[in-house]
């Protein structure tokens, strides 16, 4: 794929799934743009699609204001990779990894993903994200 295809394909996950927006729906875009292979890998976990489409879907519930907004982007020679730095904003309303939360504190936390291309779809992506900043800015 050319960079402006990987750039299509890979921006969308952060401006229209993970942001909470009025255009369309988190599991709308992820359908579309995620493999029915897919995995989400973290130190901890590996998440299909459905759990991740899942997931999502809870965080729009829980923070109505979240935004995931793109800083950095690298796609590699053969459009198979782009590596993503973003940073992630907002209020949760509800119980929060284990704390009960109003919507009055907020959370601004540094992201990084590496997607993973194949037949024009994201098949892999492996990510960070510093939740333990997030939780010590919503305990403050």
């Amino acid at each position: 794929m050319s960079p402006n295809e990987v750039q299509a394909l890979v921006v969308p996950f952060y401006t229209q799934a993970l942001t909470v927006n009025t255009e369309t729906t988190s599991a709308a875009v992820l359908e579309k743009i995620l493999a029915d292979n897919f995995q989400s890998i973290n130190s901890q976990e590996t998440k299909d699609k459905a759990t991740l489409i899942k997931q999502i879907g809870f965080f729009w519930h829980l923070i109505p204001d979240l935004v995931w907004a793109v800083q950095d982007r690298v796609i590699d020679a053969d459009g198979k990779k782009m590596v993503v730095r973003s940073v992630a904003t907002g209020s949760p309303k509800g119980n929060f990894m284990g704390i009960e939360l109003d919507g009055s504190k907020s959370f601004k936390i540094d992201t990084t993903d590496i997607h993973e291309i194949e037949n024009g779809q994201i098949v892999r992506v492996h990510h960070l994200e510093d939740w333990a900043t997030a939780m010590k800015q919503l305990k403050s």
